[in-house]
C-alpha cells in the first residue's frame, strides 16, 4: 500500500484556512464549529514515530520510561508529501512530530501543532498555531 491513496483529512475553516490533518485518529472540533475528520486507521498506524525508551527505577518497584522519538522513512515521505500538497495551508501534526523535526533541523514549513482554546470542550482555536 502506498501513501498516496491514504488522503489526509482537509476542511476549510470559516476564516478560509484549508487546515489537514496528518495523522491524527480523533477529529478536531474547531472554536468556529467546523470539524475536521479523524485519519484512516492506516494512516493513523502508518504516522507513527519511532519510540527511543531508557528504563529506569522508578518509585516502589515501578519502573520510568524515558521516551524520546524519531523520525522513520514512512513519516518523512508523509512529512514530504504534506510539504508540497498545495491543498491546504496548515497541517496539524502529533506535538512529537513537530519535535522530532526540530530536533533534526527540519523546516516546519505548514507544519503546526493545535492550540488549545477550551479544555472542558476540546475546542481547538482557527487562528492560532503552535511551532
Amino acid at each position: 500500500m502506498t501513501i498516496k491513496h491514504m488522503q489526509m483529512p482537509i476542511i476549510t475553516l470559516t476564516n478560509g484556512l484549508r487546515v489537514g490533518n496528518f495523522s491524527s485518529p480523533h477529529a478536531f472540533t474547531f472554536t468556529d464549529g467546523s470539524i475536521l475528520p479523524a485519519c484512516s486507521d492506516d494512516r493513523s498506524n502508518r504516522g507513527k514515530l519511532d519510540a527511543v525508551e531508557i528504563l529506569h527505577d522508578g518509585i516502589r518497584g515501578t519502573k520510568d520510561i524515558e521516551i524520546s522519538f524519531k523520525l522513520n522513512p514512512v513519516i518523512r515521505k508523509m512529512i514530504n508529501e504534506a510539504q508540497t500538497a498545495r491543498c491546504c495551508d496548515v497541517v496539524l501534526v502529533p506535538f512529537p512530530v513537530l519535535r522530532a523535526m526540530k530536533d533534526e533541523g527540519l523546516p516546519l514549513g505548514r507544519l503546526r501543532v493545535i492550540r488549545s482554546a477550551n479544555r472542558i470542550t476540546k475546542e481547538i482555536h482557527i487562528d492560532r498555531f503552535c511551532i
